[in-house]
């Protein structure tokens, strides 16, 4: 065999050795999305050097990959609530006419984006690249890279750890058009819900004030059919 062909077989046994990243990236958006259609309840807590500064709860409609609707539930915010349709998304305010245009990337609160609690099917909005196997906390991992395929992705390009035996989520980088990083995610705690593997907690730290980081826990994960009429833009009554 010649030295060409032999450098030709190689490549094509590495090719074939390495995962599928959709593949992967599927298994890390089924323990975020169990089914089609459901509910959870979510609370963010904040820390700030060390200390809780605050909390809020959400209540997380979500019906397939392209609508959600978020309702505030802590006693300051309640009656505001938060859609998004496809590529668009809103806040409501009790106190305004018309609902206000946001983007994903927008602080929800604390190091949390609206896009980490209402955009949570990555493989809608990314083109996942395998990059390596990597060892980390003496956990084997496949590491990938996902790019933006559309404006409404919350990140332009995140790094994704998960494990090589399980393909749990363990921990993320998340980076702004320009390159920088600006958080980190790790993801803690799994539960079984109703029959599926569910994360249940995840931490996201800032990357520029390092004594910042919010953890958001899923408190509660029910399968249930959603009316369409909950994923409208009015202000009429949901249910």
């Amino acid at each position: 065999m010649t030295r060409v062909a032999l450098g030709l077989c190689l490549l094509a046994a590495a090719q074939a050795a390495a995962p599928n990243p959709a593949a992967l990236l599927q298994q890390f958006d089924a323990v975020r999305n169990g089914w089609n259609s459901f509910v959870v309840r979510v609370r963010i807590s904040n820390y700030e050097e060390g200390q809780q500064d605050e909390e809020h709860v959400f209540q997380v409609y979500q019906k397939g990959p392209e609508r959600s609707y978020v309702e505030f539930l802590s006693p300051r915010e309640k009656g505001r609530h938060l859609l998004m349709l496809g590529d668009d998304m809103w806040i409501y305010l009790p106190d305004t006419s018309r609902p206000i245009r946001i983007t994903p990337i927008e602080r929800l609160t604390g190091n949390a984006s609206n896009g980490d609690v209402a955009r949570t099917n990555y493989a809608a909005d990314y083109d996942p690249v395998y990059l390596r196997l990597e060892t980390l906390n003496a956990v084997a991992c496949h590491v990938l890279e996902l790019t933006a395929k559309r404006k409404a992705a919350t990140y332009r390009k995140v790094h994704l750890w998960l494990r090589a035996d399980t393909g749990r989520p363990v921990k993320a980088d998340f980076f702004v058009a320009s390159g920088r990083q600006f958080k980190t995610a790790t993801y803690d705690r799994y539960g079984e819900v109703s029959g599926h593997l569910m994360l249940r907690r995840m931490t996201i730290y800032d990357q520029v004030r390092k004594n910042s980081r919010s953890v958001i826990e899923y408190l509660e994960i029910t399968p249930r059919a959603l009316p369409d009429r909950l994923f409208h833009q009015g202000r009429t009554e949901r249910f």
